[in-house]
């Protein structure tokens, strides 16, 4: 058996240990999946982030030709119509003239693509300029003749300063002053004093929001600069976006000139594998929880064939003592009878009535270790049905102890105290028999001189019956279990006093029948104490 049961423990361990491995395997390769994804997922966010950056630019690009070009004081669309004739492709041709200098500067289109991009537009009854200002981000040479048209505007407006600066600075070539000085400071073309700062706690704010809708919550590091980021070292754990073109700003669209700074971000995640770590949590806890299970799982066998093995031990010393306890009764009736039919003792009565006292005594004593076995089977299949009835408490311990102290051998001081119970609702046969086997316990496993106490009392609507012995005691160890079936406390490997382990398993399931319970306290060398309590109204 003990060999099966270490095979038994191999295999477990083997099957453990698979199940482990192959839940490290598989995390592994989930982390690696869910970190490539998070690379994809960052660069998503990032290029979404852009996108949200670049629709806020054409808004504000909209934003400023729609109220340019609607007002008439500075700029007249006109639209001349060609070819009258033709009624579906007629083209068309927009002058627009500007009342300060008062130059026209026609533009072709067809009717055809300006209502393609009035349909485009999302509300009802949109104005030219509206139009005209949806039709410029698709067609670039009409956005040209905005930014030529608005940009010769504005610095017809700055003229004054424009002259000055010629002025103080005569060593630069005018040409030069228009294009990077002039025009980038005055109209459409400036720029807020902070726009590298604004724009880039723009596309962060966009960015972060990006991250939160895919879910990712996660440090990192924003970089955005005039010149390009270089990337994190790979021997480093990180994660990073590629780096993406930003110049959303001034009015600069489709690479038209001017154009303004160009700058370069990329996000660097220092410590990635805590966010990856963090969207795998409830797989992994359930991996985890699975581990543990299967771990409490293998325990359990483990521990039921442990059981199973101590149990199959117990029934075989059952057995033993059994077959000693069955044959001492047996032996000594088969003496008596012998001695009765050899030596002629039928003829000397008082010969005759010893030896049938001591086979009476003995056939006793085989009934009370068959009625054990048979009760303890009865109440393993749940057949004991108890007969209650009131009983004398001072009557049932009187005949207990009378009968004790006439069938021990030992020199027995029994003490009993009873003041507060007079009588208790319960089975006789059996509540008697269980106060009978611990008293014959306490006798057993006690040196030559025993001494017991018993007190009886109330206590919180309980009998309680306390039985004190001067005995050899129970181990600490053993304490839990000897109220198990076939369970016995041994001296190495042999028994000291032989018996059939059923007793105090017999006793605890009566007690427990009756509503009550039963403990016991005991000491090496000073004894033992049981406690017996049931509620007083049993019925």
């Amino acid at each position: 058996m003990k060999k099966k049961l270490n095979i038994l423990f191999v295999l477990i361990s083997l099957a453990l240990a698979g199940i482990i491995v192959f839940q490290a395997y598989w995390s592994v390769n989930a982390y690696k999946v869910n970190k490539t994804k998070f690379n994809a997922d960052i660069d998503v966010a990032m290029q979404r982030a852009m996108d949200d950056c670049k629709k806020d630019y054409f808004d504000s690009v909209r934003v400023v030709l729609v109220k340019r070009l609607s007002d008439t004081n500075t700029i007249k669309i006109t639209i001349d119509t060609l070819h009258e004739a033709d009624t579906i492709h007629k083209q068309l041709t927009i002058n627009i003239k500007n009342k300060r200098s008062d130059i026209s500067q026609p533009f072709h289109i067809t009717s055809n693509q300006l209502d393609y991009y009035l349909a485009m537009i999302k509300h009802q009854n949109a104005t030219l300029p509206e139009v005209l200002t949806e039709t410029s981000f698709y067609v670039p040479a009409l956005m040209n003749q905005w930014q030529l048209i608005l940009g010769m505007q504005d610095i017809e407006d700055h003229m004054q300063e424009t002259q000055a600066f010629l002025k103080a600075h005569s060593n630069i070539p005018s040409d030069t002053v228009f294009a990077r000085k002039m025009i980038k400071q005055y109209g459409i073309y400036a720029l807020p004093v902070n726009y590298r700062q604004a724009d880039s706690i723009r596309l962060n704010n966009y960015f972060r929001q990006e991250l939160d809708k895919l879910n990712i919550r996660a440090g990192y590091d924003f970089y955005f600069s005039d010149r390009h980021t270089p990337s994190e070292p790979s021997g480093r754990h990180y994660s990073q976006t590629a780096e993406y073109n930003y110049r959303y700003h001034g009015f600069i669209f489709l690479g038209v000139s001017p154009r303004g700074a160009e700058f370069f971000a990329r996000a660097v995640f220092t410590n990635p594998q805590y966010a990856v770590l963090k969207s795998m949590l409830l797989p992994l806890c359930f991996s985890v929880l699975l581990i543990l299970f299967t771990i409490y799982c293998f325990y359990y066998i483990i521990q039921l064939v442990i059981h199973q093995k101590k149990l199959g031990e117990l029934k075989d010393d059952f057995i033993n003592n059994m077959t000693h306890e069955l044959k001492t009764p047996i032996a000594t009736i088969t003496v008596a009878i012998e001695g009765l039919q050899k030596f002629n003792a039928l003829n000397d009565p008082e010969k005759t009535q010893r030896y049938l006292q001591t086979a009476n005594t003995e056939l006793s004593r085989l009934n009370n270790l068959v009625s054990k076995v048979l009760n303890i089977a009865a109440f393993e299949n749940k057949d004991i049905v108890l007969e209650k009835e009131k009983i004398n408490i001072d009557d049932m311990f009187n005949e207990i102890i009378t009968s004790e102290k006439a069938k021990s051998g030992k020199n027995l001081n029994i003490s009993y105290n009873n003041t507060d119970i007079n009588t208790i609702y319960a089975d006789k046969l059996h509540f008697k028999n269980i106060l009978t086997n611990i008293i014959d316990n306490a006798i057993k496993y006690s040196n030559e001189t025993v001494n017991i106490t018993i007190n009886c009392f109330k206590q919180s609507g309980k009998a309680i019956f306390a039985i004190n012995d001067n005995g050899i005691g129970i181990p600490e160890s053993h304490l839990n279990q000897i109220f198990d079936k076939f369970h016995r406390v041994t001296t190495g490997n042999v028994h000291n006093v032989k018996g059939t382990g059923l007793g105090l398993s017999y006793a605890k399931y009566i007690v427990n029948a009756h509503g009550g319970e039963i403990t016991v306290k005991s000491e090496i060398n000073k004894g033992s104490e049981f406690i017996v309590s049931i509620p007083l109204s049993n019925g």
